[in-house]
């Protein structure tokens, strides 16, 4: 016996405003060469344009979902949170979040339920020494 569960309604309703940027692969960019012994300008727009989504964003669990951690240099405040995505993007994928303390995270794992429902979870880390997410 199959079953589905639609999650969409409840996504809407909780979620919040961000920007989600995929990742592209390095390997899949296209490659320059060099011409006269000078780099010529590349005019191809990236690929991966940022998406407004609105979706809920949740702290991955109560005790520790932003540790402050003292280094020699002073502290470093990092960030786990729950992302439920109604669409697939692939790992280190860039999400910004402006209301959360790092604002981006990047994408290091998921869970796609989409065999069963209309979503994905996806856990993100972010910390405030790498504002872009990377």
């Amino acid at each position: 016996m199959s079953f589905y569960i639609s999650f969409k309604n409840m996504v809407n309703s909780f979620g919040v405003d961000l920007t989600v940027t995929p990742y592209e692969s390095p390997a899949k960019k296209s490659h320059f060469h060099y011409v006269g012994g000078e780099r010529p300008k590349n005019d191809e727009t990236p690929t991966a344009q940022p998406e407004t989504r609105h979706e809920p964003v949740v702290p991955f669990n109560s005790q520790d979902a932003f540790v402050a951690q003292f280094l020699s240099g002073g502290e470093m405040e990092q960030g786990e949170l729950l992302w439920i995505s109604t669409k697939l993007y692939p790992k280190n994928s860039i999400v910004e979040v402006p209301s959360q303390l790092c604002q981006k995270y990047r994408v290091v794992g998921s869970s796609n339920w989409q065999g069963y429902s209309d979503v994905v979870i996806y856990i993100l880390k972010g910390d405030t020494k790498h504002p872009d997410g990377r």
